[in-house]
């Protein structure tokens, strides 16, 4: 009598090779992926931070502008209290008032705020005339 060999089923599962090279595989991506969002969030937090000083400096400058030729004091005035808490200490805010010329004003706005250790400065120039905006 001839045996006939029985056919086992395909086994389920992982070749050992085939898990090693899953292994070596995600040792690659992940550590990429996780670098990539930790560079993600550094400039996120940069791009806030450069939003917020141009914010600041811009309504700064159009409300001095709006309070006219006669408001303006010449001198240096502090405005870090109105500085968001969110950026980077430290920071300062001030603007400077001078005569650029008889009947007009020269406003200079400086904001600066700290970035990873370095100190980084926004700064707006306008004039304002006595005789007023368009004039």
């Amino acid at each position: 009598m001839i045996r006939q060999r029985t056919k086992r089923p395909p086994a389920n599962g992982f070749t050992i090779v085939e898990l090693i090279v899953t292994i070596v595989v995600m040792g690659v991506i992940i550590p990429a992926v996780a670098l990539a969002l930790t560079n993600l969030t550094v400039v996120d937090y940069q791009a806030r931070d450069l939003a917020l000083a141009n914010m600041v400096a811009q309504n700064k400058v159009e409300t001095l502008r709006s309070a006219g030729y006669n408001s303006l004091v010449n001198g240096t005035q502090s405005f870090s209290n109105q500085l968001p808490n969110t950026m980077g200490s430290p920071k300062s805010a001030s603007y400077t008032v001078s005569d650029a010329q008889t009947g007009v004003k020269q406003v200079d706005v400086v904001v600066s705020y700290t970035e990873f250790k370095k100190t980084k400065t926004i700064t707006y120039r306008t004039y304002v005339s006595e005789l007023g905006v368009g004039q």
